[in-house]
């Protein structure tokens, strides 16, 4: 019985009673609202560098933007973070992400010349936002860090920081107590139903990728909230625990995850 809205290029979908998943249809990238008991809590904050869907999203719950506390980012690339600095500027929300990933937030690491032309022109459209982050190594609007986190940190009391290095080397996932929810950025994947690794052409470290992996799972997870394509409410434990028990093992990282 929830609720699923259309937007322009862009979905919301409840996924709880608290959680709400704003994916943009060109690429299947999940940004996630929640309205906990502190507040309007975004994890991730949209591939749109003007920050629409977010704010968007926002209006169609009838949230007013002053109403959101904070913005949890997963890792930098444009897919999950480029909305943030606008999303900050209109709600004074604070910005938590790790400290590894800060170079590629603040655009330190941004190319000048040709490059940096050519990832500014590029559009934020399906899988060319990717190239557009990749290309520039940066996003395209630097956002500070209100605070950088470590392992184990609790933000708004009810969520913890595990830190899942792999795709991104400050990559960080954020478990939601209250709700047994796990926003698993690109750590993790839903597909067809079924929990899996993330592609390995986009895993830069597996090794690390998969200690993550684990380390994820090791939660008592009933809403697991991954980076792109579907969330999973349903016969979740029974599948994170698959997934889990295959990670361990010396067995193969498949190349679609």
């Amino acid at each position: 019985g929830y609720r699923r809205q259309e937007q322009v290029g862009a979905q919301l979908i409840q996924v709880s009673s608290e959680i709400w998943c704003v994916r943009r249809l060109s690429y299947l990238t999940c940004s996630y609202i929640v309205n906990s008991r502190a507040g309007v809590v975004l994890v991730d904050a949209g591939m749109d560098s003007t920050g629409g869907d977010m704010i968007e999203a926002l209006r169609s719950l009838s949230f007013s933007p002053d109403r959101v506390k904070a913005v949890l980012l997963t890792h930098w690339h444009n897919d999950h973070a480029a909305g943030a600095k606008v999303v900050k500027d209109i709600s004074g929300a604070a910005i938590y992400y790790h400290a590894l990933e800060a170079p590629f937030l603040t655009r330190c690491t941004a190319h000048t010349g040709v490059r940096d032309y050519l990832a500014r022109n590029i559009p934020e459209l399906g899988p060319l936002v990717l190239l557009k982050g990749l290309l520039g190594e940066a996003i395209p609007v630097a956002v500070e860090a209100s605070n950088f986190v470590e392992d184990g940190d609790t933000i708004l009391s009810d969520f913890e920081v595990i830190t899942t290095p792999g795709h991104t080397a400050g990559h960080v996932s954020f478990y939601y107590h209250p709700q047994k929810a796990l926003f698993a950025g690109d750590a993790l994947a839903v597909l067809n139903g079924n929990v899996h690794f993330m592609a390995r052409p986009v895993t830069l470290d597996k090794d690390a990728a998969r200690k993550s992996v684990v380390k994820c799972l090791r939660r008592e997870i009933e809403v697991l909230c991954p980076g792109h394509r579907e969330f999973l409410v349903e016969g979740t434990r029974k599948k994170c625990q698959r997934l889990a028990d295959y990670a361990v093992t010396d067995k193969p990282w498949p190349l679609f995850g």
